[in-house]
């Protein structure tokens, strides 16, 4: 068995670089310029379109373009649309029961519900394993745990292995150009740091992903798998940013962003409130928001590795 897992970190290790690299099989020999976004996932990827909006899970209210999403479609001119975005907040991938308790949509019933087709000028984005990181690790890293750390990381990387199943019936149904972004490092939050589980939350991180790649390690030419975790790392040790330091200092009151009550929670984090923002606030500094959710200047270097990524694969 350990002789099987290590042969499986890997090839997973050796089919990232082939589902990252410049072709990486691909058959695509012109240069992508997508007419439509189609989104699907959790809180990193929901956009709060459409009537009775409420905040997204990062710092709102100051103009910025705060969603990594919006960022990576604004260099093709485009403007994710209400009807095109399913992606909904603290949505599990397959659970109905979401990290926070609710029931947000999951990843494959948005998958399973859509009913737009997709044509070869589609960039279909997937940006979930969040919410399941949040929901299983939680579980195991609270004061009083439900489960074991060896039971978390199981359901995560059955988690993982859901996601591929949902990305591979994306080009089964006829999806060309479909954009993963795998959850960024756990482990280096400030979640984590509160909870002094960084190594465990880091773990868990890396067995999502390693599941993740190994079971779509075929589908190389038509989904590229965009690391987050490799683009935050870097972010978090620079010293040109603030770390893993939280920039809101809103408290929810109920069960917030998944991690337990009395819990900064950035949905209700706006910038043009007074008090919202930690004293000394720098727009141009802080990458996390709250305990786990990034600020915008956070989702727009993900945005920008993510085209970056795109624009040599395709």
């Amino acid at each position: 068995m350990a002789f099987e897992r290590a042969f499986r970190i890997l090839l997973a290790g050796a089919l990232a670089l082939l589902l990252a690299s410049c072709g990486g099989g691909s058959s695509v020999v012109t240069d992508f310029h997508p007419t439509r976004v189609v989104v699907f996932g959790d809180a990193m990827a929901d956009m709060k379109l459409g009537s009775g909006a409420t905040g997204l899970y990062t710092i709102n209210g100051d103009g910025s373009t705060n969603n990594w999403v919006r960022q990576l479609a604004s260099y093709y001119g485009l403007t994710p649309l209400d009807v095109n975005v399913k992606a909904k907040a603290h949505a599990r991938i397959t659970n109905n029961v979401d990290a926070v308790g609710g029931s947000a949509a999951s990843v494959s019933s948005q998958i399973s519900g859509w009913t737009g087709g997709f044509t070869a000028n589609d960039l279909v984005v997937v940006s979930a394993g969040t919410s399941d990181l949040i929901a299983e690790g939680y579980q195991a890293v609270k004061a009083s745990p439900s489960q074991t750390e060896s039971a978390a990381t199981l359901n995560v990387q059955q988690a993982a292995r859901e996601l591929a199943t949902q990305i591979r019936q994306l080009v089964t149904n006829g999806a060309q150009h479909v954009v993963v972004l795998s959850p960024y490092n756990m482990g280096n939050t400030p979640w984590a740091t509160a909870a002094t589980r960084t190594t465990f939350l880091q773990n868990l991180t890396n067995e999502f992903y390693i599941e993740l790649v190994y079971y779509i390690s075929d589908l190389s030419d038509k989904v590229l798998v965009v690391d987050a975790r490799v683009q935050m790392n870097a972010l978090v040790i620079s010293t040109s940013f603030k770390g893993s330091n939280m920039a809101c200092t809103t408290i929810a009151a109920g069960v917030g962003i998944g991690i337990g009550s009395g819990n900064v929670d950035s949905s209700l984090c706006n910038s043009a409130t007074s008090g919202d923002l930690v004293s000394g606030y720098d727009a141009n500094k802080y990458l996390f928001a709250d305990g786990v959710y990034p600020t915008p200047l956070a989702h727009r270097q993900l945005g920008d590795y993510a085209y970056n990524k795109l624009r040599v694969r395709w």
